[in-house]
């Protein structure tokens, strides 16, 4: 709109190694449908790149001087190509039609190794089912695992995901993702019916020798959740420390030696606690959840 012809960010990640954080450019619905502007060029810089081209610039500017950037980029999109949704199921003893989702997405960025984002979460979600099919009874209702396609490019499987299984949306009770990372889980929140609250206050002492804190029904829910979040149906969060997740996310040091395995195993420890709990509750659950 201002007639630039290109865009120069400042790498929104927190590392200070030599690689930019990598990511999307989104304009607006009214540029979009208007299209009021014509897409440009957008590349963002390390932090020490950027460092050094804010004092060239500040320089140039204090001595008079024109500034001129050359930009060569050779990001180019690609045809879309088929990827699928991977969905296990531990049936439930009583009421396996009701349904405990525990989902994470199995794509990373193109850059590391997708270690933090998301293979940590996929492997947390599986080995937390993994522990409850080794228990002596199973729970009464399904619990059901979620490894979600292309989450990094669009959501395409959480949306075909709500597609496919429309008519059964009502019969999800209780849906939550790790999509966080790896560090240890610091807090759960719901975002569940209101009469149903009080059914999960009690998951407070549960979590607590973990570290955890219980804040309510303050909970939104991961990426993959928003098409379930959309249809009103129920959510919760058990939120990692992201202190270092931006340190990784989304550039090459996106590796196994970032995980920590004791991390790791509160988190599965978490994960199956919340989903035994949903799953086995004695009370009606699932009730509509209406958002501003």
């Amino acid at each position: 709109r201002r007639g630039a012809v290109a865009s120069i960010i400042r790498s929104v990640g927190t590392g200070p190694h030599r690689f930019a954080h990598t990511g999307g450019t989104r304009y607006t619905e009214d540029d979009r449908v208007t299209l009021a502007v014509k897409p440009i060029p957008v590349a963002a810089l390390s932090l020490p790149d950027a460092d050094v081209l804010e004092r060239r610039v500040a320089a140039a500017a204090a001595a008079g001087e024109p500034v001129r950037f050359h930009l060569e980029l050779g990001a180019r999109e690609l045809p879309n190509e088929v990827s699928a949704n991977v969905i296990a199921e531990l049936r439930g003893r009583e009421l396996p039609e009701e349904i405990v989702l525990l989902g994470c997405h199995l794509d990373s960025w193109d850059l590391g190794v997708g270690a933090v984002d998301d293979g940590s979460g996929c492997g947390i979600v599986a080995a937390a089912a993994q522990q409850i099919a080794e228990l002596p009874r199973r729970p009464r209702r399904s619990v059901r695992v979620v490894l979600y396609a292309n989450e990094e490019f669009g959501l395409s499987g959480a949306l075909a995901y709500a597609e496919r299984h429309a008519d059964a949306l009502d019969r999800h009770v209780l849906a939550f993702e790790s999509d966080l990372g790896a560090d240890r889980v610091w807090r759960f929140a719901t975002a569940v019916a209101e009469d149903e609250v009080a059914h999960y206050e009690p998951l407070a002492a549960v979590l607590a020798p973990l570290g955890i804190e219980y804040q309510g029904n303050t909970g939104r829910g991961g990426a993959d959740l928003i098409p379930l979040r959309r249809a009103g149906r129920p959510v919760a969060d058990l939120t990692q420390d992201a202190t270092r997740y931006f340190d990784v996310h989304h550039t090459d040091d996106d590796t196994m030696a970032m995980i920590d395995p004791e991390a790791v195993a509160q988190n599965v420890a978490a994960y199956a606690t919340l989903a035994w709990w949903a799953a086995d509750h004695p009370a009606v659950l699932g009730g509509e959840v209406v958002r501003e």
